[in-house]
């Protein structure tokens, strides 16, 4: 009963504005898909974790609002040092004789280590103490939220593609604008023409509503409710189209 009260309200709201298509027209709309969520930076920012910053210099990595340097390749990255652990391996002692294996005794020099690589000679081990520097920074500025990409439109949190043709986007939906011959708006959906009372016809119209309901709430009715006022709805919705503007 209540789905069928429905489907009554609805088709007589235009029904009862059948005779006012000379002063009110619908408005043409056109669906543009459902919205996204934001996922985009504008121009000349760079997301991070949720939030758009300025890009960081050349050898520099920004983490939220501060940019780091970053490490030189073969150092550990410890978030603000860079790092060389400590490494021991066995020295070359190939030259050293057998009476002083390691050179640390009459063959003193004798054992090596791999150059350039910063080992000291232990003699029978080449050791490499661990190094680490503090990392340069920097700030960039606070984030700031993401934005709709520049083709596209944010209502309420959401994106949605821009309308075409000077239409105004409303959620999912593209509408029209007013053409002129019906320059007034009227309830969102409507155009009326100049000097079209728009609140004063609205009121009519659900006055007309609700007595359209009390005479199609017995079941005895209603076959004909459906009947007559789809007819003439769906024939009303077609012929009051607004033109184009």
């Amino acid at each position: 009963m209540k789905s069928f009260a429905l489907v009554c309200l609805l088709a007589v709201g235009a029904v009862a504005q059948k005779n006012d298509t000379q002063h009110a027209c619908w408005k043409k709309s056109h669906p543009r898909g459902a919205g996204k969520p934001i996922d985009a930076c504008a121009p000349g920012l760079v997301l991070d974790a949720g939030l758009c910053y300025k890009p960081c210099q050349a050898n520099y990595t920004g983490v939220g609002p501060v940019c780091w340097e970053n490490c030189p390749p073969g150092w550990d990255d410890t978030g603000a040092t860079c790092m060389i652990p400590e490494k021991i391996i066995s020295a070359n002692n190939s030259a050293c004789p057998w009476y002083d294996e390691c050179g640390e005794g009459l063959a003193k020099g004798c054992s090596n280590c791999p150059p350039n690589q910063g080992y000291h000679d232990d003699g029978c081990t080449c050791r490499r103490p661990m190094q680490s520097f503090d990392k340069k920074s920097y700030g960039r500025g606070v984030g700031v939220p993401m934005v709709c990409k520049p083709d596209e439109q944010e209502q309420a949190g959401l994106c949605y593609p821009l309308c075409p043709n000077g239409s105004v986007g409303d959620g999912p939906v593209c509408w029209d604008p007013c053409p002129a011959s019906n320059p007034v708006h009227c309830a969102g959906t409507m155009c009326g023409v100049p000097g079209f009372n728009c609140s004063q016809e609205v009121k009519d119209d659900l006055n007309s509503i609700l007595q359209t309901e009390v005479a199609c709430s017995t079941p005895d009715d209603q076959k004909k409710c459906v009947a007559d006022i789809g007819k003439d709805a769906k024939q009303f919705y077609m012929d009051g189209i607004c033109p184009g503007p």
